[in-house]
């Protein structure tokens, strides 16, 4: 007797050990059902060529907004104007398994090594502004202006200020400020303006310097042609950063309004300048492209296909016009 009853309340036991678990894991299926694990958030790259251009600056708040309005997770890097420096930033998003890299590279071809690594983990590479020309290495798409359009448009006119200020000159005495050398902005740019300038039997080229984009440099550059031309009619930067770096040095030696001054990239201080008659014009891209290329990137992933090619527009902003274009620059 006492046996039987031990059998039945082993058996008791077992029923309600069964009940337990066939109830867990109804648990467990509910909460699988109603959501699961947690998507993990995309996380992109950004390397600009430097913070130190506005133009990268404003692009930055354009991808970081974009990125909190898409829901993504992006890490934002500057090289500093230093390719080697762009090359391990770039490194340090593949350890950190990054979903995509976007690159605005320092020059064409030194970054190439950083992205057939990229290429070579399965990470999906964008380039913006600047880009990357090479077999070696696949690009998924690049984002960016006609650079070399817009060279020659910014060289007509500039041409077209020169007939202006100077209606009855024979030959219009120049100069060039040039980007960073080896970068594809600075070469496209000033293949367009040479286009246009190079064989005007009303151009004479005095001098072609390298200012590295950069205003100070610009400046500096600027105080050196000044000093060793005294007949000068008009200079064509590769930026705006460095046409107003050339103006503040025309204006330091008296000379700013004897000169025609053109630049590209449509910063509103340079449309400010064009407004008040200091600067005579330049051309318009926006930023924002920065922030496009990180759009782009989410569609990849998401399996969307897309150009090789995503072009940006430029527009012209002239003393006509500037009054108007300021509250389009940046």
């Amino acid at each position: 007797m006492v046996k039987r009853i031990s059998l039945l309340l082993i058996i008791f036991a077992l029923v309600i050990l069964s009940a337990c678990s066939g109830s867990k894991d109804s648990d467990t299926s509910s909460n699988d059902t109603s959501g699961g694990e947690e998507k993990e958030k995309v996380v992109i790259g950004t390397s600009v060529a430097s913070l130190g251009f506005l133009f990268f600056v404003e692009g930055q708040k354009a991808s970081e907004a974009a990125a909190a309005e898409l829901g993504v997770e992006t890490i934002f890097y500057d090289a500093e104007e230093n390719q080697a420096k762009q090359n391990q930033d770039i490194e340090d998003m593949i350890v950190k398994k990054v979903d995509a890299i976007v690159v605005a590279p320092v020059t064409t071809e030194g970054v190439i090594p950083a992205i057939k690594q990229a290429n070579e983990k399965g990470i999906p590479v964008f380039t913006v502004d600047r880009y990357v020309d090479s077999d070696e290495v696949d690009i998924v798409a690049h984002l960016g202006t006609d650079n070399i359009d817009m060279g020659k448009n910014a060289g007509e006119l500039f041409l077209k200020g020169l007939e202006e200020k100077y209606p009855n000159e024979e030959v219009y005495k120049v100069a060039e400020l040039i980007g960073t050398a080896g970068s594809s902005t600075a070469m496209e740019r000033g293949e367009g303006i040479h286009s246009v300038l190079a064989d005007n039997p009303k151009i004479e080229f005095l001098i072609n310097l390298n200012a590295d984009f950069q205003s100070t440099t610009a400046m500096s550059v600027t105080e050196d042609i000044l000093t060793s031309t005294k007949e000068l009619h008009g200079i064509i930067a590769h930026n705006d950063m460095m046409i107003e770096g050339a103006f503040r040095a025309a204006d330091d030696a008296d000379r700013a309004k004897d000169l025609v001054l053109v630049g590209m990239d449509g910063q509103k201080s340079t449309v400010e300048q064009i407004i008040s008659g200091d600067i005579y014009g330049t051309y318009l891209q926006q930023p924002a492209m920065l922030a496009d290329a990180l759009r782009a990137a989410v569609k990849h992933l998401d399996g969307e296909e897309m150009d090789k090619i995503i072009a940006v527009p430029t527009e012209e902003i002239n003393p006509e016009n500037a009054s108007e274009m300021v509250e389009k620059a940046w």
